[in-house]
């Protein structure tokens, strides 16, 4: 008998206080982050820009490549006057820091919308961007158009995702996975509206992961595989009610959550008030009991002329950001399954 089994047997049969060896692990599935690069502390930073009602995230993974999603919107956008020129310069002046040897790896457009394209082309200029990828839709309209023209003609891959078509186009890392969230069909009302043809983008850091969802609405919510829980998630549609559906939120389970939109009343803000006070409801259900930090949001059934009697102020978790009450937000992981704020 080995002397390990022979301590098992005075264990359990003569209580000799000897403990049994541990039982070993089965391997772990082929999703699992094994690598060295798990245990090695190096960080995946998260960066929202606060570009008013819009959207742009530039995500710095372990390996130091970069991914932006999204770019805010066009700085010369009709109706949205200073706001829309702000936010601009504000991304491309912080990216113009923080991208190393100006290059992204990849930019991820995850829809159509001028609040999320609307910037490709100063990006696209400015940068040198390796893999663009999109939805495929609208591509003779000119904001579209003129954004596919910039990435061929400044040497970026143009591929798109779309259901079937769930490539990412640039490779995962050591301990990072990156996954299309797409799903199996466009649903019906993509159709019609935009928002529920977004191409979510999920990365995985050995414990940490974060989804983007763009502006998916119920409809699309309701189709997309999460992959399971996540850390991390991009607010949809800015905090629509339309959106963060009781479905996707019981599917995705965050433990932290950010909104990028504009603020009260500002901008193009003044025309769709986010965020709304149900999806925050819905949001607090999933992330816990509201600490101390309060967040405006807007209880109205209109939002004619900003909604101004209907905005209220109310104490959210302090597990969700929003770019409207913090500026940029900035969020850090080592892989363990927790971000921190910069």
């Amino acid at each position: 008998m080995h002397r390990w089994q022979l301590a098992v047997f005075c264990s359990l049969l003569v209580g000799c206080g000897t403990k049994p060896p541990e039982v070993a692990k089965p391997p772990p599935g082929p999703d699992v982050a094994t690598d060295a690069n798990c245990a090695s502390g190096r960080p995946m930073r998260v960066h929202f820009y606060d570009v008013g009602q819009g959207l742009a995230v530039l995500v710095t993974l372990p390996d130091a490549r970069q991914i932006l999603i999204d770019t805010g919107d066009a700085k010369n956008r009709p109706g949205c006057g200073l706001t829309c020129a702000e936010g601009n310069q504000h991304l491309l002046a912080g990216l113009t820091r923080e991208v190393h040897d100006e290059e992204l790896a990849m930019l991820w457009i995850t829809h159509q919308h001028s609040d999320h394209i609307g910037g490709a082309v100063d990006v696209l200029q400015r940068f040198k961007v390796g893999a663009y990828a999109d939805n495929g839709r609208d591509d003779i309209k000119p904001l579209v158009e003129k954004a596919h023209i910039a990435a061929g003609t400044m040497g970026a891959q143009v591929t798109v995702v779309a259901p079937g078509k769930g490539k990412v186009p640039i490779a995962d890392g050591e301990g990072v996975k990156l996954t299309a969230v797409l799903p199996a069909a466009w649903p019906e009302a993509c159709s019609s509206n935009p928002n529920d043809c977004s191409i979510g983008l999920r990365i995985d850091y050995c414990k940490s992961s974060v989804l983007f969802t763009g502006d998916a609405e119920a409809s699309e919510e309701a189709v997309l595989d999460t992959g399971g829980p996540v850390t991390l998630l991009q607010v949809a549609h800015h905090g629509a009610e339309t959106s963060s559906s009781d479905g996707f939120l019981a599917k995705a389970t965050p433990k932290y959550a950010v909104i990028s939109s504009g603020r009260p009343g500002v901008g193009l803000n003044q025309q769709y008030c986010h965020p709304r006070k149900s999806a925050i409801e819905r949001l607090g259900r999933v992330l816990g009991a509201p600490g101390p930090a309060s967040l405006q949001v807007f209880g109205g059934a209109s939002c004619k002329d900003g909604g101004s009697a209907d905005w209220s102020s109310i104490h959210v978790s302090d597990r969700l950001f929003s770019t409207a009450r913090d500026g940029d937000v900035v969020l850090m992981t080592t892989g363990n399954g927790n971000f921190v704020k910069e």
